[in-house]
This record gives structure tokens, C-alpha cells and sequence, in this order.
């Protein structure tokens, strides 16, 4: 028994050695950066990330937290699926086709691909500089790429599916961010090239970048055999989660590390050119960062009113977030293994650490998701409990109703009827608010307890409307 104590101990002591040598190791300046990270994992529930900082010169902060879903300790060359950071990669590829005058950024894509037709006429006018800022006038509406059961196998099966498409808009008129833009992208490099398009990312980016622990992928089905399973979020709780099948070939279908993204960023912080060698000019980069006047849009990248530009990448299972401070000269990268949440608010990561650097304070939300999904834990109990007493004092409404004109039932029974209605109508509600048409999987992966919550709520009133309707009806016959 003291045997076993004193082992317990001293185990205890070697871990407790082992943070404080790390947390030492740490420089005094990204120390507060560190302990702002700890701290909103522990509030959010975050199963593991992994965070780096760079200046033009060398990566500064690099740390891994947490666990991946192999339970092996997060480090800087985890992979990660990076969703639409991949994005930036397809528009560096076609600026670099552009420089090499194989691309005129301005000339219509039907140029290059005399296969891509659709049936608005509008469409031949869509130029490639329209499609990587996201105003080719395609959207979710009108192709809801995201709600298909059958996915593409391929970028040209991409075009051959909008052969029956119109346009949401004008091209160059209004911004919509469509991942279906970056499948025809990816398929312009493939033609102009001659080359796969996860053959020309290896040869002219990643490699020139020693970027040995990034890949691209068809689809999510192909990435999940190099990332462990990442996780969505059950009532505030990190569950393991296989992605939905997407195909995503140029617009998100690249895995990495932040060892790797790392190199990424300093190629834009050194103006397009990493250890001697240059991948794209200085004047193609600051076309990568410019944007039409009617988005913040560039080819890739989100532009801010202080030329600092950013991306989100969003999968059910993954997040990343990417961030360059223009004027402070850093680039910071962090990968989570968890995906997108109703709850989650994962820029609150990247917001807190650029104001670190910048010297301002990293504050944090009050609210966050475990008081969210208390909050709806709450609804559910009182859910239940208003139903069982509604079932309880059945009798005595179908009395107190039995004298009283059929449209006030019916109108109470309506009332009682909307959340069925409401959860009958979410796919179309939500696609109105994000003009992003999801499936239903889509939607539960993303806010699993809201759903239960609201089918619940639909579930149980239904119960009682029915339950109400069949005794009043049996109080008539009698």
C-alpha cells in the first residue's frame, strides 16, 4: 500500500515537474497568449488545437494542446483536416498560371474550359477573377452543392452538373461565398496545367515550401484515412465523429500542420517568397489581398479595413483558423479537431491571441457553451415537465373546452403545433438567413442539442394535441 503511494506520488510530482519546465520554456511575452488558449479550451469544452505564430523570419509560438482522436498529444506536425483555408492554395495556384501568362485573370473561364456551360447565357461571361472573389453569381440556391446526395466524384463532374444551373446574380454584382467556385478553379489548373491538381500543388507550393505533412484530397471520405476522426459537440461534450461525405477539390480539401502553415504564412509575410525561393511576385500577392467594392472578398483571403486578411476554414468535425497582421507583421494559424457548433465561437481563439500581440486585452464571452447547452438542458426538463402536466390535467381542459367554439381549439392546438412546424421548416428557415442550403445530417451534426430540444418540444405538443383532440371527440359521441 505505500508502495503504491509513494509510485502515485511520484507520478504525480514528475507530470507536475513536466508542466511547470514546459510552461518555463515558454517566452515571458507568450505566456499570456498560452494561458488565454488554456483557459477558453477548459470553458469550451475544446478536445485539442494546435497554434502557430510567425514574423517574416522564423515561427515564434508554437504549442499543441489537448488530445487527437487516437488520444496521442496534439503537437505541430498533428495533421488536421484546414477546410477553406485550402482556398488561398487553389488561388495561389492559378496566380501563379496568371504570371506565368497562361491566365488572364480578367478573361472568361469558358476561354479555358470550353466545356463549362450552363443555362444561363450570363454564365459565359464569368471571368476567373469573379470566381475566386466569390461574385460569379453562383450560390447554394441555385446549386445547394451541400444538400447533395450524390456528390461529385471529380472537378469536371463539378461543371457538368451546372449544364441546367441559372445564375443567382449578375456576374461581378454580388458576393456569395460557393464552394463550387474553387471546383471550377481547381479544374482551370488542371486544364491550363496539364497536371492533377494535387500534383501541381505538390510540385510548384508545397514542396518549394517543404510543406512534407500537407496533401490534398478529392473528398472527405479520402482525407479521413490521414486525419484520426475529429468531433462534433453533444450537449457541451466533445463526441467522435466521422465527416459527412463532401466532395471538396480546390475549395477545402487539403489536410496540414501547423509546422507546415507556418511556411505558408511566412511565403506571405516575405511577399511571395520562402528561404530564396520565390513562388509568386509581390504584385500577386497584393492582387491575392485586393477585393471588388462590393465585398471584402480577395482571391482567397478576407480583406479588413486595416489590410489584415484572414480565413475560416469550417467542417463538421474541423475548424481552422488563419490570420495575417499586416501592420505588426505576424501570421498566426490554429487547427482545432472539433467542427462547427451553434455554441462555438472558435475566432474568439484567433481574435484573443492577434489582440495579445497587439497589445490589447484578449477578452472573452461571458456566455459560453456549457451555459448554452445548460440553458437548453434546462428547456428540455421544463419541456417534460409541462407536458406531464399537461397529460395530467387533461380531464379538466377538455371540460373547461368542451363548451367553447371549435376556432379557439383550433387556434390553441395551432400554437401548440408551431415547433413541429418550425422543425419541418429549418432546412429552408436557415437557408434564407445564411442563403447556405445544408442537409438535414448537416444540420443536427451542427447543433445536435437544439434539434433534440426542438424535436422534443414538436413531439410532445403534438401528443398532447392529439391526446386533447380524441377526448373532446369521445365527450361529443357521448
Amino acid at each position: 500500500m505505500i508502495k503504491r503511494l509513494k509510485t502515485t506520488v511520484f507520478t504525480c510530482l514528475t507530470l507536475a515537474f513536466a508542466c511547470i519546465q514546459t510552461y518555463a520554456q515558454i517566452p515571458e511575452q507568450f505566456k499570456p497568449i498560452d494561458q488565454f488558449i488554456q483557459q477558453n479550451m477548459d470553458k469550451n469544452h475544446i478536445p485539442g488545437l494546435s497554434i502557430a505564430i510567425v514574423n517574416k523570419d522564423q515561427v515564434i509560438f508554437s504549442k499543441g494542446y489537448g488530445k487527437d482522436g487516437e488520444n496521442k498529444a496534439i503537437i505541430s506536425s498533428t495533421p488536421f483536416a484546414i477546410a477553406s483555408l485550402s482556398k488561398a492554395f487553389t488561388a495561389m495556384a492559378v496566380m501563379q498560371l496568371v504570371e506565368a501568362g497562361k491566365i488572364n485573370l480578367d478573361a472568361p473561364v469558358k476561354q479555358y474550359i470550353p466545356s463549362f456551360k450552363m443555362a444561363d447565357a450570363r454564365a459565359d461571361k464569368i471571368t476567373v477573377r469573379q470566381f475566386l472573389n466569390q461574385t460569379s453569381g453562383l450560390s447554394d440556391v441555385v446549386y445547394p452543392e451541400l444538400s447533395f446526395k450524390q456528390q461529385p466524384a471529380s472537378t469536371k463532374n463539378t461543371i457538368d452538373n451546372l449544364k441546367d444551373v441559372e445564375l443567382d446574380s449578375n456576374p461581378g454584382e454580388t458576393f456569395r461565398y460557393h464552394n463550387p467556385n474553387y471546383h471550377i478553379m481547381a479544374h482551370l489548373v488542371e486544364i491550363v496545367s496539364q497536371e492533377k491538381f494535387a500534383d501541381y500543388l505538390q510540385k510548384h507550393i508545397f514542396t518549394p515550401l517543404q510543406m512534407t505533412h500537407t496533401s490534398s484530397h478529392h473528398s472527405t471520405l479520402e482525407f479521413q484515412r490521414k486525419v484520426p476522426q475529429g468531433n462534433i459537440f453533444v450537449f457541451g461534450q466533445a463526441v467522435k465523429t466521422n465527416e459527412p461525405n463532401w466532395f471538396i477539390e480546390g475549395s477545402a480539401g487539403l489536410v496540414s500542420t501547423t509546422s507546415d502553415l507556418a511556411k505558408w504564412l511566412r511565403l506571405y509575410l516575405n511577399k511571395g517568397e520562402y528561404q530564396g525561393q520565390r513562388l509568386l511576385s509581390e504584385k500577386g500577392i497584393e492582387t491575392m489581398f485586393s477585393h471588388p467594392a462590393n465585398s471584402s472578398y480577395g482571391l482567397g483571403w478576407f480583406v479588413d479595413p486595416q489590410k489584415n486578411v484572414s480565413h475560416s476554414g469550417v467542417f463538421w468535425t474541423y475548424q481552422a483558423e488563419q490570420m495575417i497582421l499586416a501592420k505588426e507583421g505576424y501570421g498566426i494559424v490554429i487547427l482545432f479537431n472539433s467542427g462547427i457548433n451553434a455554441f462555438q465561437d472558435y475566432h474568439s481563439f484567433m481574435l484573443g491571441v492577434s489582440n495579445i500581440l497587439t497589445n490589447q486585452a484578449a477578452e472573452t464571452s461571458f456566455m459560453n457553451d456549457s451555459m448554452y447547452e445548460l440553458l437548453i438542458a434546462t428547456f428540455i426538463i421544463i419541456t417534460l415537465i409541462l407536458t406531464v402536466f399537461s397529460f395530467r390535467n387533461m380531464k379538466m381542459w377538455v371540460i373547461k373546452h368542451r363548451a367553447k367554439s371549435s376556432w379557439v381549439i383550433i387556434s390553441k392546438n395551432i400554437v401548440r403545433l408551431l415547433p413541429l412546424v418550425l422543425l419541418a421548416l429549418a432546412p429552408t428557415l436557415l437557408t434564407l438567413i445564411s442563403h447556405r442550403v445544408l442537409s438535414w445530417e448537416r444540420i443536427f451534426l451542427m447543433a445536435p442539442s437544439v434539434i433534440i430540444w426542438l424535436g422534443i418540444v414538436a413531439f410532445c405538443n403534438l401528443m398532447v394535441v392529439v391526446s386533447r383532440s380524441i377526448r373532446l371527440r369521445s365527450r361529443d359521441n357521448f
